[in-house]
């Protein structure tokens, strides 16, 4: 082992020992950890068998691990993810699924701790260094980020993904043109990064500037199927008085993921501009089946309603929106609205 790997280890060391302690804190009382009770899920009970007849089997506990982590079961993730660290405390894909796990629990500092203890394990990998970057970011970190980013250019100058996380850093500091500087680097060293074009494009229409279509246009070329690209396209469109042109796009958006509820709520309002009411309703009835919670589609029903005349439901799909959001100022408005009118 490396002077540097062991420096590193010792300068975590105690959320080093934290960690491992809260692990097997989390731990079954089964010895083996083979967690022998069946589920009635076919997948982990097929695992949970593999293990018991392998007790010592590190994939197949990372492998159940994920499948717990999918199903939203972190604490039985984090059993399996103490006895494959008891098997082998410095297992790189544990400490990332077990970073991912603590996150989406809301244990975020247990989170970021494991990240930084695989980091301090593997100062030369760039994914770790990456993902610890993706989570400093999340947490707002922003310098820590930063020389995380740093560490990774001194490793591999000129990254693409370290540039691109580079922009993150900077987009969400409000630091717009070092953002634009950093995705423009990213796409320049590999211009198959369709989500940086997409931001690329979003970040030079705040700006006004007109090359903003030209990179919504890049990333489509990239991922034809991106529907982030082309939802960001047809935005542009609409906001620069191409309703025509965004209305074609969202119907296109419609053949990409029939269950997309965003095309179906900017069509309609769109469609309403145009005065096509009977059109807007069918497209946010869709939206309704769809997406029965959606506070705006509910507004909007209520708006045509309004519109028509049929008071008596634009009050009622107002109602409905604020019960899925009391604070809908402009449902707010409506509903006076209505109570204006009937003085």
């Amino acid at each position: 082992m490396s002077k540097n790997i062991i420096h590193n280890i010792i300068t975590k060391a105690i959320p080093a020992l934290f960690i491992l302690g809260f692990l097997f804190s989390c731990k079954d009382t089964n010895s083996s950890g083979d967690g022998t009770g069946m589920t009635g899920d076919p997948t982990i009970d097929a695992l949970t068998e593999a293990i018991q007849a392998s007790p010592k089997d590190i994939d197949l506990y990372l492998k159940r691990s994920e499948v717990y982590y999918n199903r939203e079961a972190y604490d039985q993730a984090v059993r399996d993810l103490a006895m494959v660290m008891k098997l082998d405390s410095t297992n790189l894909q544990a400490h990332h699924l077990l970073a991912d796990v603590y996150l989406d629990s809301y244990q975020s500092a247990l989170a970021l701790q494991t990240l930084q203890r695989a980091a301090a394990l593997y100062p030369d990998s760039i994914n770790t260094k990456l993902k610890l970057t993706e989570f400093q970011l999340i947490l707002k970190q922003y310098d820590p980020a930063l020389q995380t980013l740093a560490d990774i250019m001194k490793i591999r100058p000129g990254d693409p993904e370290a540039l691109f996380m580079l922009g993150m850093v900077y987009r969400d500091q409000g630091k717009t043109e070092l953002a634009i500087g950093a995705f423009q680097s990213a796409v320049e060293r590999n211009p198959d990064m369709s989500e940086a074009w997409v931001i690329l494009g979003d970040l030079m229409d705040r700006t006004h500037n007109p090359l903003a279509i030209q990179y919504f246009d890049n990333a489509i070329k990239v991922d034809d199927k991106n529907i982030a690209a082309w939802h960001a396209k047809a935005y542009y469109l609409q906001n620069n008085d191409r309703l025509d042109e965004a209305l074609e796009i969202y119907k296109h958006i419609h053949t990409l993921d029939i269950k997309y509820p965003e095309a179906y709520l900017n069509s309609a309002i769109l469609l309403m501009y145009k005065d096509s009411l009977d059109a807007a309703m069918k497209e946010l009835n869709i939206l309704k089946e769809i997406d029965p919670t959606n506070a705006a589609g509910w507004f909007y029903i209520g708006k045509i309603y309004q519109f028509k005349g049929q008071l008596e439901s634009a009050k009622a799909a107002y109602e409905q929106t604020l019960r899925f959001d009391e604070n809908y100022d402009q449902a707010i408005d409506g509903l006076q609205e209505l109570k204006d009118l009937e003085k």
